[in-house]
C-alpha cells in the first residue's frame, strides 16, 4: 500500500465550496461530531465524556481533507495510519472508526452540495465528487485496517515471556511447548524456520509479519531482539520465505528448517551465524549451511581471524588502497573460478593485470595458487575478511 492517495485538483467551483466549509469549520466540526453520536453507540459514549476531544478530531479531520482537495494535494494515508495505531491502541473498536470515517466521507459530500444549491455545479461534477470521496474513504479504511494489524499483532506482556521461554528452550514438557506455541497462534506440531534479522525499527517487524500472513505462514517475533519464528507447510516454502524476506532492505539469517519445538534454541543460534555470514551493512537472505566455508568463518571468528592474520598477513599491512585492489582481485578471482579471464571480466582489466596481481599476492602471503591447500588458506581467510571491517 503507498503512503498517499492520488488526488486531482478539483474544478473551480468545488474549490470554492471547499474553502467556503473551511470558513465554517467549527460549526461543520459540531455538526459531525453530533452526527457520530447520534449514528454509533461508541462515538455517542464520547460525545458525553469528551465532547470537546470529539469537536477537535472531527475539526482536524475535516481540514485536513478539505484543504487537500482544495489545494489539489495528495491525500496522506499516513496519517490515517497513525489515526489507526493511536486509536487501536486506546482501545477504540476498529467497527466504529471504519464506520467514522463513512459518516464523514458522506458529510462532507452532503454539505458540499447543500452548499452549491441547485445548478451551481453540473451533474458530472457532481459524480465526480462522489467517486472521489468514496475512493478516499476506501484507501483511508484499508490504511486504518492495516494499523489495526500493526497493534494487534504487538506482543503483550505475557505474549512476551510466553514467547521467551519458547526461544530460551525454557520448556521441557512436551505438552507444556505444544500449550506455548498455541497460545502464540503457532502450529504445535509441523515445520518451522528459525530468523534472525538485524536490528531494525520495530515497523519492519510488523511490515515483515504482515506479508508472511498474506501468504499464510504464522509468525512470532521477538521484537526488540530480531528473532522470529515462521511455521511453514512443506520443505518447498523455505525458498519461498526466503524470497519474501529478501524483498525487505533486510539482512537475515534463517535455519535450516526443523520439526521439533525443543529444537527452536539450537535453531536460532544456527539462523545468528546464518546473519553474521552476511557483510556488515548488505542486505539479503542467508540460510545456515548453504555456504559452508562462509558459515563456518561466521560461527567461529575468533578462529578464523587467526588464519587471516597467518594467511593474509602480509597483504593486510599493506596500506589501504593497495590492500584493497590486492583482495578484490583474490575475490574476483575465486567467484570466477581461478579463471584470470574470468577475474578481468569481473573487474574491468586485462587478464594480465590480474596474473600480475596474484604473483603479488603469491608473493606476500607465501601461499601457491597451484596449491589446493594453500587455496584452501587464502580462501578462508579472504571469507574471514569480507565479513569483519577491514583492518587498518
Amino acid at each position: 500500500m503507498g503512503t498517499e492517495a492520488p488526488a486531482t485538483p478539483a474544478p473551480q467551483e468545488q474549490r470554492e465550496l471547499m474553502q467556503a466549509m473551511l470558513t465554517r469549520l467549527p460549526e461543520f466540526a459540531d455538526r459531525l461530531a453530533k452526527l457520530l453520536s447520534e449514528k454509533d453507540e461508541f462515538y455517542h459514549q464520547v460525545d458525553a465524556v469528551a465532547p470537546e476531544e470529539l469537536r477537535q478530531v472531527c475539526r482536524a479531520n475535516l481540514k485536513r481533507a478539505l484543504t487537500s482537495f482544495a489545494d489539489g494535494r495528495e491525500l496522506s494515508l499516513d496519517a490515517a495510519r497513525k489515526t489507526g495505531l493511536a486509536q487501536a491502541r486506546q482501545g477504540i473498536p476498529l467497527p466504529a472508526v471504519l464506520r467514522a470515517f463513512r459518516i464523514g466521507g458522506m458529510f462532507v459530500y452532503e454539505a458540499l452540495l447543500g452548499l452549491a444549491g441547485p445548478g451551481f455545479i453540473s451533474s458530472a461534477q457532481t459524480a465526480a465528487m462522489s467517486s472521489t470521496v468514496w475512493r478516499t474513504i476506501d484507501l483511508y479504511s484499508d490504511a486504518l485496517a492495516t494499523a489495526y494489524d500493526e497493534v494487534a499483532a504487538e506482543p503483550s506482556p505475557e505474549r512476551r515471556e510466553l514467547l521467551e521461554d519458547l526461544l530460551q528452550g525454557r520448556l521441557d514438557d512436551p505438552l507444556e511447548l505444544e500449550e506455548t506455541a498455541a497460545k502464540l497462534g503457532l502450529p504445535p506440531a509441523g515445520m518451522f524456520v528459525a530468523v534472525v534479522s538485524e536490528t531494525v525499527e520495530p515497523d519492519w517487524h510488523n511490515a515483515v509479519e504482515l506479508l508472511l500472513r498474506a501468504r499464510r505462514w504464522r509468525s512470532v517475533w521477538r521484537h526488540g531482539a530480531e528473532a522470529g519464528l515462521v511455521a511453514i507447510d512443506r520443505l518447498e516454502d523455505v525458498r519461498r520465505v526466503r524470497d519474501v524476506l529478501g524483498s525487505m532492505p533486510l539482512a537475515v539469517g534463517m535455519s535450516k528448517p526443523f520439526t521439533g519445538l525443543a529444537e527452536i534454541p539450537d535453531a536460532l543460534s544456527r539462523a545468528r551465524v546464518a546473519r553474521l555470514s552476511l557483510p556488515a551493512g548488505t542486505p539479503g537472505v542467508a540460510v545456515f549451511g548453504d555456504s559452508p566455508v562462509t558459515t563456518l568463518v561466521a560461527g567461529a571468528p575468533a578462529m578464523t581471524r587467526e588464519v587471516v592474520r597467518s594467511s593474509l598477513s602480509g597483504v593486510l599491512v599493506l596500506p589501504a588502497t593497495e590492500r584493497k585492489v590486492l583482495l578484490d582481485t583474490l575475490a574476483a578471482w575465486f567467484a570466477g573460478h581461478g579463471s584470470a579471464k574470468q577475474a578481468a571480466d569481473r573487474l574491468f582489466v586485462h587478464p594480465n593485470t590480474v596474473r600480475y596481481r596474484l604473483r603479488r599476492v603469491q608473493e606476500l602471503t607465501k601461499r601457491d595458487l597451484t596449491d589446493p591447500v594453500d587455496i584452501g588458506e587464502l580462501y578462508v581467510a579472504l571469507e574471514s575478511v569480507r565479513l569483519e571491517a577491514e583492518p587498518d
